[in-house]
């Protein structure tokens, strides 16, 4: 198309200019043709050789860099507004200022009972109890509201609430996504750390900078390090055939567009590909941004709760007390006794047969490229760089054994280890895969065969990685010795037949490790043997080195030869045994670890960074210049020259930026109004919306940055605002002018999120459960759901107890099959990073709330409760009918309503009398109030079910 400094020659020229025989550029009719002063231009570009690099370097002169919201938050002062009597805080000087331009009066506020309803479910997700909407409903302080809001933002389920929004947008599920959809056991333990940091009021700044740079923090503790897990919600990809290079620079894509969502709030995902086409984002400034999260790793660690800590630290005081003398009895019987009772023993001890006779290694290899050191005692030490990958381990032998039984295998320790091993992985673990046994006749080395092994045996498994795994021809599964690191251990295997040549024998033992290409989990140091004894075959036994030492005096011992008979002499020894017992018997009732059993999914970084490159058009595969981490040059410099992502954390809170303050005030005020002030939560940029109150929110924001970044604050300060306390009652008169409420002229009526809908029903009924933070749960969901997962992987045990009530947050959410319920009332799939829910309004959300399991059940208890209490107060009807309003709605009925509702009671009396079996499935396994009959715990749960249907019962007015 275009012949670099020549235009005559270049198609592109001559189409633009229709000067050659193929047709005009843009067709006649279709566009406006280049002028010639633009035809020139270009004639002069390409004469110049036609440079057109693969991205621009810097943004300069890219559109956009003058908008609004990449200049610095200004200072404002409270505008002058004439119906001062209307303001309650700073927040009503900017609304009324418009109202008044546009010569509109602000609603009157709410009732007191639409005002207690509003902010219990705004600040807690719950609805107040009857006896809370009594209460502040009759107080008669004229800081009642104030007091309420105090009371609210000090309730841990204040945390819960606000969790659920932040989990929006850190994409937070309990599995992987993708076709195996694998589960996270332990991605709730990330959560936790959320709903309690927000209960604790965490400043906004440190809430952020621990969740994504807390490991990098100075001696970082546990909660800082759990932080992290706000990386690890990314989707991962384990599907087979999947690159996994590929499925890591896509976490990193996520990575960087989800900061950009949440923080910066533009869409930096717009520039992966090429410049960013509106905003001032060059793909460069992309990938440099990429590169603070191109380093991560994502270990899990041990992350037991305060509380779990604290009950295992007593109980383990209590335990270590009666412990520690029968490890004392042990180590002083080895100090004081164990060296007589060895000398005695060789005087009474007849010549002896090794039971085990050690091999001596011909040959020794690596797969790896390991460096493999045979020692003295014929044992083979790993030694110098652990190459990070599953390595095979081949050593060759001869032995003129024949009649052989079995083989041994021994993993020692050494100090050259990581704690002393025997394994070569931090913790001295390793991962044994698979172990043959090849064998010839030492004369004809090639004529090797496989010999079959059987009934393995060893000193000790981890839970799910047993020995007999090793010789089970599978690479997928291993032996692994966790927690007794730090230890020798054996593992024996028997031969199916009997082997060895008469003329000698060439044995060669191959020892594949881990499971996993990459890993650490290596062999550091290990021993083969050889048995003749009858099956079975001992773990221990004398070798034929011990025999040797018993055939040398023991003053011409060398002092390898002492220590291998008095390690040998340990195993046998009756006392030792018995103490040994004592000690081994006590430690099984060892209190576990919480470690153990909570973990956390959390990052770390290389210590050598990964080197980032430019990838052309987001191909992984087509790498170009290398970048090194910066941000966008459209906001302030970073300010070092070597950033980290702590760096980049410190960065979004400097008191210079433009975008974090705005863009996170603006996000929590569209929580309680609908909308933003700028509608676009997740996209300042030029795409997006301007702001309806600019000055307002640069007020909140530099509010928010002088009150120490406090969210509590924050929410206080627009609570308390008498914007927020507004009727909701729409005004007809302002539909055209003001058709989407930006002025605020009234509160906007908005229907509550899915989990806080099932919240509510479980409330109401007197079912919930009020537990905070923990594992995710699995309540009822109709049948056949999890079915729809890949291959029938997703299993959905509907949860017993109190776990079956707990609030929707907890639910667990299986990426491919969501809990259906959730995704009925918009919950978002938790692919990407969601800064706003959608509100749809469908016929399937109210047969959803009518024939649920969960709602049913809901239900039948709200029915029980409500004849229960009225029951016991010996109520009438209409106190009844207001019992129920009060219950589901914090409120009394209108006499209309009352009307509606008894009219509803007659009806539903009378079709119940002649439908027996209707009345015993409503009433199916509820225990019916003293004095009350089915029927009429039937009839009130006909007519819970329809308080709860009602669009009142899921809006917040």
């Amino acid at each position: 198309a275009i012949t670099p400094g020549d235009s005559h020659n270049s198609e592109l020229y001559h189409r633009i200019s229709g000067t050659g025989d193929g047709d005009q550029m843009p067709p006649e009719g279709e566009g406006t043709p280049l002028s010639k002063e633009e035809l020139a231009l270009v004639r002069r570009w390409i004469k110049q050789g036609a440079s057109w690099p693969e991205v621009p370097d810097s943004n300069t002169g890219l559109a956009g860099s003058d908008h609004w919201s990449f200049q610095p938050i200004k200072e404002v002062s409270l505008p002058e507004v004439q119906q001062t009597d209307w303001v309650k805080n700073g927040i009503d000087t900017f609304i009324l200022q418009k109202l008044e331009q546009e010569k509109v009066s602000p609603s009157e506020e709410a009732d007191r009972s639409t005002l207690i309803r509003r902010i219990y479910l705004d600040l807690t997700g719950l609805p107040p109890s009857v006896d809370d909407w009594q209460k502040w409903n009759s107080d008669p302080n004229l800081n009642w509201y104030e007091k309420l809001v105090d009371h609210l933002l000090a309730s841990p389920h204040y945390g819960e609430r606000w969790a659920r929004h932040w989990l929006d947008l850190a994409r937070y599920a309990d599995s992987d996504g993708y076709e195996k959809d694998r589960k996270r056991p332990h991605a709730w333990r990330w959560r936790t750390w959320v709903i309690n940091a927000l209960n604790q009021d965490l400043p906004f700044d440190q809430f952020s900078k621990q969740q994504i740079a807390g490991d990098l923090f100075p001696d970082p503790s546990l909660d800082e390090l759990v932080a992290t897990g706000f990386h690890r919600n990314t989707l991962i990809n384990t599907e087979g055939g999947t690159d996994p290079e590929e499925d890591r620079v896509k976490r990193t894509v996520d990575r960087t567009n989800t900061l950009g969502s949440i923080w910066l709030g533009i869409t930096v995902e717009c520039a992966q590909c090429h410049t960013h086409k509106y905003d001032p984002i060059t793909q460069r400034e992309y990938y440099r941004l990429y590169s603070f999260f191109n380093s991560l790793t994502e270990p899990d660690i041990g992350a037991p709760l305060p509380a779990d800590q604290a009950k295992f630290d007593k109980a383990n005081q209590v335990y270590q007390g009666a412990h520690q003398p029968l490890v004392q009895a042990i180590q002083d019987y080895e100090q004081n006794e164990l060296a007589s009772a060895l000398m005695q023993w060789e005087k009474q001890i007849p010549e002896q047969k090794p039971v085990w006779t050690i091999l001596n290694p011909e040959t020794v290899n690596a797969k790896q490229k390991t460096t493999l050191k045979i020692l003295p005692d014929r044992s083979v030490l790993a030694e110098g760089e652990n190459p990070g990958r599953a390595e095979i381990y081949t050593v060759t032998f001869k032995t003129n054994l024949q009649n052989i039984k079995g083989i041994r295998l021994e993993a020692l320790t050494d100090p050259s280890l990581p704690r002393q091993g025997p394994g070569r992985s931090a913790t001295g673990d390793f991962e044994l895969t698979m172990l043959t046994l090849e064998t010839a006749p030492v004369e004809t080395p090639e004529s090797a065969s496989e010999i079959a092994l059987q009934n393995a045996k060893a000193s000790f498994e981890m839970d799910g990685y047993k020995v007999d795994r090793v010789i089970n021809n599978s690479p997928h599964t291993g032996w692994s010795i966790a927690p007794q690191e730090g230890k020798q251990q054996i593992a024996t295997f028997e031969a199916k037949k009997p082997f060895g040549f008469e003329k000698g024998t060439l044995v060669t033992v191959s020892l594949q490790q881990s499971t996993t290409k990459k890993t650490y989990h290596n062999l550091g140091r290990f021993r083969i043997s050889l048995t003749t004894a009858d099956t079975p075959l001992p773990l221990t036994g004398m070798t034929d080195l011990i025999v040797e030492t018993l055939k040398t005096p023991a003053e011409q011992r060398t002092s390898e030869q002492r220590q291998e008979l008095l390690e040998y002499y340990k195993t046998i020894d009756p006392q030792l045994k018995k103490l040994k017992a004592q000690e081994l018997a006590h430690r099984k009732k060892a209190p576990r670890d919480p470690a153990e059993t909570t973990k956390a999914q959390v990052v770390d970084h290389l210590k050598v960074p990964r080197k980032t490159h430019l990838l052309v058009r987001g191909d992984f595969l087509n790498p170009a210049d290398e970048v090194k981490a910066n941000t966008p040059a459209v906001l302030p410099p970073i300010g070092t020259t070597s950033p980290d992502r702590l760096d980049l954390a410190r960065w979004l809170f400097e008191s210079r930026h433009p975008l974090t303050a705005r863009v996170t005030v603006n996000r929590i005020w569209s929580r309680y109004f609908g909308r933003g002030i700028v509608f676009t939560v997740n996209d300042f940029g030029t795409q997006g919306e301007p702001p309806s109150h600019p000055e307002l929110l640069d007020w909140l924001a530099t509010q928010f940055r002088k009150n120490n970044w406090s969210l509590k604050q924050l929410h206080k300060l627009i609570v308390t605002s008498a914007t927020y306390r507004q009727s909701s009652t729409n005004r007809p008169e302002l539909a055209e002018r003001d058709p989407y409420n930006t002025w605020l002229s009234h509160q906007n009526r908005l229907r509550v999120e899915a989990e806080i809908i099932r919240d509510q029903a479980l409330s109401v009924s007197g079912l919930l459960k009020h537990k905070v933070g923990g594992p995710s749960v699995n309540p009822p969901q109709p049948e056949g759901i999890a079915n729809l997962g890949y291959a029938n992987s997703v299993k959905w045990t509907a949860s017993q107890g109190d776990d079956r009530y707990r609030r929707g947050l907890y639910t667990f959410f299986q990426r491919t099959v969501p809990y259906p319920m959730l995704m009925t009332f918009d919950s978002p799939d938790s692919n990407l990073s969601c800064t706003r829910r959608e509100r749809s309004n469908t016929p399937l959300q109210a047969l959803t709330i009518w024939n649920d399991p969960v709602f049913f059940e809901c239900s039948q208890k709200l029915g029980t409760r409500i004849v229960d209490r009225t029951q016991q107060n010996n109520l009438s009807l209409d106190e009844r009918i207001n019992f129920a309003f009060e219950l589901c709605l914090a409120r009394q009925p209108s006499a209309q309503e009352i009307q509606i509702i008894r009219q509803l009671h007659e009806e539903q009396t009378k079709l119940l009398e002649a439908d027996q079996t209707a009345v015993s499935d409503l009433t199916n396994q509820l225990q019916i109030p003293e004095g009350s009959t089915p029927k009429e715990v039937a009839t009130w749960i006909m007519i819970g079910r329809v308080l709860m249907n009602l669009d009142e019962f899921v809006t917040r007015g």
